[in-house]
């Protein structure tokens, strides 16, 4: 308490007057790049009478943008481009400007923008009861795992709040399997092996597993343990999979960093076996999966609820 009170009445600031002590260089921090169209084709100019910019206290995207810098802790190059709303497929900035979504709120609105079903079964849940937190058993928790449970590989369901938490949540299930299924073992399995190309979050333990330097390089030293193999190449994995050694593989099946790149059965039935050898775990990044397939087959994941070739 007596912390709390210091911050109030001043005695301790909580920001640091630090100048940066980094190089921006390549990396994805705040540098507005002009004309960035990689992310929205744009479709027509007709207004939007619903979107209002001035209820902020800002007249355009402009000073919209420009607010932004003073606002919010730059993390990204953002496309010129203030979004208001959206619908299915299509999008509209605050001047009434149409898009179209050619990413999908980077591989996660496999549903479209503003899907009614969806709408409707939030808005009715977050009228009956929002969050409870695990202290307690809840109904549609329970529902939604038996879904999953019946449509997919898995035997139980862990739920987390983003990709990078799931990721953070396996490696903790593949060092605790590790060190309980090997308890004479002074010292089980604990490395883990990633591909090139890979994408697994950016809290410090999904940051560890994704290969490019430049996310990972301001913030090293790294979770450590991680080996980057060549995707695809079944004898390099062959190779590193080692009993004793590797905890587990996280591998896509579809990767969507720099290009959608997808493995071969032979090459993920490859990493199966080599897993199956030395005693590791198997685990699959499907968020691109999800995303491509979903609203198209009705499919869960990637492999059919038979199949027993990963583990997570």
């Amino acid at each position: 308490m007596s912390c709390l009170n210091s911050l109030i009445s001043g005695y301790i600031s909580p920001i640091g007057d630090h100048s940066r002590l980094f190089n921006t260089g390549k990396g994805r921090y705040p540098i507005r790049i002009q004309n960035f169209h990689k992310v929205c084709a744009s479709l027509s100019v007709e207004p939007l009478t619903s979107t209002n910019a001035t209820k902020l206290g800002f007249g355009d995207s402009k000073e919209l943008m420009a607010a932004e810098a003073n606002l919010l802790v730059g993390t990204y190059n953002r496309a010129a481009v203030v979004i208001a709303s959206g619908k299915g497929c299509t999008l509209y900035d605050v001047e009434g400007k149409e898009y179209l979504d050619m990413a999908s709120g980077i591989a996660v609105n496999a549903l479209g923008h503003g899907d009614e079903d969806w709408v409707n079964a939030v808005t009715q849940q977050a009228n009956i009861l929002t969050h409870v937190s695990n202290v307690y058993y809840s109904v549609p928790q329970l529902e939604l795992a038996k879904r999953l449970v019946d449509g997919s590989f898995a035997d139980r369901v862990f739920f987390s709040n983003s990709g990078t938490e799931a990721n953070e949540a396996a490696i903790k299930f593949a060092r605790k399997y590790q060190r309980f299924s090997h308890p004479d073992e002074k010292q089980p399995a604990t490395e883990f092996i990633s591909f090139t190309n890979s994408f697994h979050g950016r809290t410090m333990g999904a940051l560890a597993l994704t290969s490019k330097e430049q996310y990972r390089l301001p913030f090293e030293p790294v979770m450590p343990g991680v080996s980057f193999l060549e995707y695809g190449n079944i004898e390099a994995a062959k190779e590193a999979i080692v009993r004793g050694k590797t905890a587990a593989v996280f591998v896509e099946p579809i990767q969507g960093e720099g290009g959608i790149y997808s493995a071969t059965k032979e090459f993920l039935q490859s990493l199966r076996d080599a897993c199956d050898a030395a005693g590791a775990l198997l685990v699959f990044d499907e968020v691109n999966h999800l995303s491509f397939s979903l609203p198209v087959a009705g499919l869960f994941f990637l492999l059919p609820p038979d199949s027993s070739v990963n583990n997570i």
